[in-house]
Parts: C-alpha cells; sequence; structure tokens
C-alpha cells in the first residue's frame, strides 16, 4: 500500500512528492489533466520561443525556488527594467521612470501616504495565525471600502486600484482588506509585489517555468488523466476512488486550488467549514497575453516595455526579452472588469482583443500573440490564487491550513510566505510535509 498519496500534480504537489519520497515513504502524485504543472504552462512557438501561459517569476526573496533552481541548473535571466516606463490615462501616455507613474503633484502625495498606511496596517498580521485579527473591522471592510475612506483624489483612487488589481488578480470591491494585509505581510511588503528589478518580477525562466516541472517530474513518481471522483477516509487510511481506478495509502494530500475543492466527493463529508471554504475563496479572473515580435524596437526608443494602463482590459505589461534581445516578447495581463467581460467572448475573439491593445500600445502588429484565460481551466478556475472577501479569513482561515488527519492540504493559496507565487507553492509543500510525518 502507498504511504501518501497526492491529488494535484502542480508545482506544490510535486515538490511535496519529492520531499516524502527523500524521506523513504512510497508517493503517487494523481493528476487529472493531461499534463503536469497545474498555474504553470510552457508553450511554444513554431521558431520554438517558449511562451509561458502561467507562472514565470522568481524574485531574490524566493530563496526555496533559487535554491532548486540552482541546484538543477535552471536558467533565469533579468527582466528588462531599462529606459522609460508608460503610465496610459484614455489617449495620453506619459513617460515615467521607477515604481510610482507620474501623477498630479497632491495625487501622489494622496497616493504615497495611503500606500504607507497600507503597509503599517499589513505589519498587524501574525502570518503563522492570520485568522486571529486585531480589529475585526478590518476583515469586514472591502479593500475599495477602506481606499474611499482613505486617498482623498479620484487620480490616486483609480492608481490604487489599478495596480492592486494587477497583484491581486481581482476588483478591489471584491477582496477583503484583511486579505490584502496578509498578501502584503506574506510578501515581507508591498514594495517586492509591485517592483519589477530586487521584487517578485525580478528573474524570468529563460525556457520556461515548464524546465521546473521537468525536473520535479523527474524525482517523483506520478500519473496524469486521473480524475479524482471520491475520496474516502476512516481508520488512519484512505481510498481514492479515480477514472482509472481505486488507490489505497494511509494519508492524502490535496495540492488543489481551495476552490477546486468543491469537485470532489468526500466520505464522510468534511466538517462544514472545509466544505465552505471551496465556496468563500474564489479564484482571480486574469487572463494573461503574451506576444512575440522580431525585435524588441521599444528598446531603441528608450522604453522599459513596462505600461501600466487606467483603461482598457490589459491593465499592464512587461518586456520578457530573452537576454540577447535576439526577438522581442511582451508579456501583459488583462485584470478586472473590463478583462472579465471578455469571458463571455469566444478565445478568438479574445486573442483579437488583445492584439489590438497590443497594437496600440506598441504600435505595430505582433507576429504572434498567445492568450489564456485561465478562467477556461475547470480543474483551475482562474489565476493567479485564490483570494477571501469580507470574513472569510476570521470564518474560514483556520481550515485552510490546519490539517484533518489522514488528510493534508498543500498549495499557494495555504502558505504564510509568498501566497500566490511559486515560492508560496513550496512553503505550503513544506509545511503540509512538515505536519504529516510529525501525525
Amino acid at each position: 500500500m502507498l504511504e501518501v498519496i497526492i491529488i494535484g500534480g502542480g508545482v506544490s504537489g510535486l515538490y511535496a512528492a519529492y520531499r516524502l519520497q527523500a524521506q523513504g515513504l512510497k508517493v503517487l502524485v494523481l493528476e487529472a489533466n493531461n499534463r503536469l504543472g497545474g498555474r504553470l504552462w510552457t508553450i511554444h512557438t513554431p521558431e520554438g520561443h517558449p511562451i509561458d501561459l502561467g507562472g514565470q517569476w522568481v524574485g531574490p526573496q524566493h530563496t526555496r525556488t533559487l535554491t532548486w533552481i540552482e541546484k538543477e541548473k535552471i536558467p533565469l535571466h533579468p527582466t528588462y527594467t531599462k529606459g522609460d516606463n508608460l503610465l496610459i490615462k484614455g489617449n495620453k501616455r506619459y513617460r515615467y521612470s521607477g515604481t510610482i507613474p507620474r501623477l498630479a503633484w497632491a495625487a501622489l502625495v494622496d497616493l504615497g501616504w495611503g500606500l504607507a498606511r497600507l503597509k503599517r496596517l499589513a505589519r498587524q498580521v501574525r502570518l503563522e495565525a492570520p485568522w486571529e485579527i486585531p480589529n475585526p473591522h478590518w476583515d469586514a471592510l472591502t479593500l475599495r471600502a477602506w481606499m474611499q475612506a482613505n486617498l482623498r483624489t479620484a487620480e490616486a483612487r483609480e492608481t490604487f486600484a489599478v495596480g492592486l488589481a494587477t497583484v491581486l488578480g481581482c476588483e478591489p470591491e471584491e477582496v477583503s482588506l484583511w486579505h490584502t494585509l496578509v498578501y502584503i505581510r506574506s510578501a515581507g511588503g508591498l514594495e517586492p509585489l509591485i517592483e519589477t528589478e530586487g521584487g517578485a518580477q525580478a528573474l524570468k525562466f529563460s525556457e520556461g517555468a515548464g524546465k521546473l516541472i521537468e525536473s520535479l517530474a523527474q524525482k517523483t513518481s506520478w500519473k496524469t488523466e486521473t480524475q479524482v471522483h471520491t475520496l474516502r477516509w476512516r481508520g488512519g487510511h484512505v481510498e481514492v476512488e479515480t477514472n482509472r481506478g481505486t488507490f489505497t495509502a494511509r494519508a492524502a494530500l490535496l495540492a488543489l486550488p481551495p476552490a477546486a475543492m468543491g469537485s470532489l466527493r468526500f466520505e464522510p463529508p468534511l466538517p462544514p467549514p472545509y466544505q465552505q471554504l471551496s465556496q468563500r475563496m474564489p479564484m482571480g479572473s486574469v487572463t494573461k497575453v503574451v506576444a512575440i515580435y522580431d525585435r524588441p524596437f521599444w528598446r531603441e526608443e528608450g522604453l522599459s516595455g513596462h505600461t501600466l494602463s487606467l483603461t482598457g482590459a490589459l491593465r499592464i505589461t512587461f518586456d520578457t526579452s530573452p537576454p540577447d534581445g535576439a526577438y522581442g516578447q511582451i508579456t501583459g495581463f488583462g485584470v478586472g472588469r473590463l478583462a472579465r467581460a471578455l469571458l463571455h467572448a469566444s478565445p478568438e475573439h479574445r486573442q483579437a482583443h488583445y492584439a489590438e491593445a497590443l497594437r496600440q500600445l506598441f504600435g505595430r502588429p505582433a507576429r504572434w500573440v498567445y492568450q489564456k484565460t485561465w478562467a477556461e481551466e475547470p480543474l483551475v478556475g482562474g489565476c493567479y490564487a485564490g483570494y477571501f472577501g469580507p470574513g472569510g479569513w476570521s470564518l474560514f482561515g483556520q481550515a485552510l491550513r490546519q490539517p484533518l488527519p489522514p488528510l493534508y492540504w498543500c498549495g499557494t493559496e495555504r502558505a504564510a510566505t509568498w501566497m500566490g507565487y511559486i515560492e508560496g507553492a513550496l512553503a505550503a509543500a513544506e509545511r503540509a510535509v512538515a505536519q504529516l510525518t510529525a501525525s
């Protein structure tokens, strides 16, 4: 009999399998999809250029990820940041340098004070028990309600809303203030989340994040196209019923986004907070867009390729070209209400929309344009990660982290540090493995 069955073959599940197998345990990863990787997915253009439809960046603070990358000799390169950034406001374009765009003086001061207040509040979060909230009012407010009360100018509020939406993958009215503070605290501050150089977008996988998945897959045992239907947990063991038969083990580790847990049948049913967790932690709505050009021509104009748009569905872009500039690559993100409205359109229509948005931003059509709407993925449901609305952490935070032996949980949403990132996925796997082996 297996010691552990891991449900979910993303980076967190594979890393947990590696660590458990390193301790001599017999482990099997079951993945419903026809590929491993979860929210990391690398494809290639006809010329062979890697396109990351999912996660692709590593920051200098991501020590677990960097340690694995160094051990496996997976190439990275710095994200290009030289030149001016662009702020798009309607039909007007403004060049600026640094992280904060050029705003009217009053709006700039207002935004600075607002961000400082947000960072001070985030220091109140206890990462190991974020459901313990010093002021319950903070979990009752949406981020937008806090923003409306703490930012006085419309320009500052607009910039704040767009910036935080691109970080969280949802609109400020959808997410609680407290979840925002937890997210900031888990990254060690706001700057690591929003900055490119020195922040979470500092380094890119040169050959695609799929190399990370390949390196983990080579060291673990797994089965793809194995859809789990029912999980029976009784008497210190589990029975996992799938479309390819039933597997038995002493424990199960579920490496799934909380929103995906609702697709499984548990016998006996999970306790109410664990059942409702899947309903109360929805996924963000993000469409990732990648464009390939013959060369990074914007650099010749003194531009970094980084744009921030206060209007339109494509909110933010980065230059993700290879280090030698052999071809140009722009990566952008469709976030928020306008991006979500496009979910009603066909993939072809969405792709045409984003291709035209990129043409308007950079002045010429791309050779190739790829778009990935993660809400189309039934086994994921969205991107970048799940989030809590008001009351979520108060009511369901403990269910997010605490195991129910023989059931254990991992995945980036369950991480104490760097929630929503590859680093968080690895951190959550480490904690789950420690909980499982100590029981």
